[in-house]
């Protein structure tokens, strides 16, 4: 079941939204989405041009995907697992499982190998130096947490990706789909707009823009702390 306050606050938030549409956007949401991706790229190409500082070009490439993310947020909160569930092959269910636990086993010992790493890193650059190691460790720890946080922020997309294709499909504007036909049943137009934004392949796109810009600034970040 879902939360009802969450679903007060999204009927709600519609309610008010409705009568402020465009016509435009509330017949194609999905193309205005993608527009208003290729906007926040132009506007990154002008900031890089002018040599803008990192943090205002990781606002705008997280602003790419704030519409779909929002609106896959409101669609993701406001449907049961019910309607994403289905009956797999008994291949596809014990394959999974295998790939869960073989990719559970590769981190484990992939934490094993860097930790090892880590330590013999600090004892050879600090010694006995108490204080040195822990500003080494805080330099490695800022080094490390950036790129990790990239990773799961684009496993997440993907994952919100595949929940949203077997939602709604990749039709602009779906005809069928499992999404609950009470999700803002009062507000037809905000509907309309949200399920167009949450789609599968703008929010992919819009990710994976977000990523790449993440990994460029990660890496700059990297070599100045290098």
């Amino acid at each position: 079941m879902t939360n009802d306050r969450g679903r007060r606050f999204v009927e709600g938030a519609g309610a008010r939204l409705e009568p402020h549409h465009p016509h435009f956007l509330t017949s194609h949401p999905t193309a205005l989405g993608l527009a208003w991706m290729a906007g926040v790229v132009a506007l990154l190409v002008v900031c890089d041009l002018a040599g803008g500082p990192g943090w205002l070009r990781a606002s705008l490439a997280l602003t790419a995907a704030l519409p779909p993310l929002v609106a896959t947020f409101a669609v993701l909160s406001q449907t049961p697992r019910s309607h994403l569930e289905y009956e797999p092959s008994i291949l596809t269910h014990f394959f999974a499982r295998f790939l869960a636990l073989f990719s559970a086993f590769i981190f484990w010992l992939g934490s094993v190998v860097i930790g090892g790493a880590i330590a013999v890193q600090l004892t050879d650059e600090s010694g006995t130096d108490i204080e040195t190691a822990w500003v080494l460790a805080a330099r490695l720890f800022a080094m490390i947490v950036p790129p990790v946080t990239v990773l799961l922020y684009c496993v997440l997309i993907v994952r919100y990706a595949g929940y949203l294709a077997r939602l709604r499909g990749w039709s602009a504007v779906p005809t069928r789909h499992r999404i609950p036909e009470r999700f803002l049943s009062e507000a037809p137009r905000t509907r309309q707009i949200v399920i167009g934004l949450a789609h599968p392949g703008l929010l992919l796109a819009a990710g994976l823009l977000s990523t790449l810009v993440a990994i460029a600034l990660t890496v700059r970040a990297e070599n100045l702390l290098a």
